[in-house]
């Protein structure tokens, strides 16, 4: 995270990223056959959720003055565990909770009582700020974004 970059500019990059990414899933994004490495669309947006879920679980824990979201494995080992609870959902069913998701996020992330609070506690023991976090997950969306793009 840049340290110029203020609360209200990584919200911002969050909602337009975000943003773009629900809006290509409400049009062309249901219909691709494109793939990054195994996955295919659907599964990129069904592992947006588990992040957006435990980056408010994290945000909430740090503004009561908890502990950061424990993450329990590698970013690849959650993505890997968390599509199978998602398994039958449309991509209709997916793009609400998202939605839902989002709404919370960004509710989290305007009364963060800090940036530089931990969000995350990673397995090997280190941290992942609130400003971290919302940075990631605007570049994050938006790489997806384009590989999927860049993939049809």
């Amino acid at each position: 995270m840049t340290t110029a970059a203020s609360k209200e500019e990584l919200i911002g990059a969050l909602e337009r990223s975000v943003s773009e990414v629900l809006a290509y899933y409400d049009g062309p994004g249901q219909a691709t056959k494109a793939r990054i490495d195994r996955w295919g669309a659907w599964d990129v947006l069904a592992h947006f959720l588990y992040w957006h879920y435990a980056t408010t679980w994290g945000i909430q824990s740090a503004a009561v003055g908890g502990p950061p979201w424990k993450l329990s494995g590698s970013a690849d080992q959650i993505n890997e565990a968390c599509l199978p609870m998602h398994q039958g959902e449309s991509f209709e069913q997916l793009l609400g909770q998202l939605r839902r998701a989002q709404e919370r996020l960004l509710r989290a992330a305007r009364s963060a009582p800090s940036l530089q609070a931990p969000a995350f506690a990673r397995p090997d023991g280190g941290a992942v700020t609130i400003g971290q976090r919302l940075e990631t997950i605007a570049r994050h969306w938006a790489g997806h974004l384009q590989a999927l793009k860049e993939a049809s």
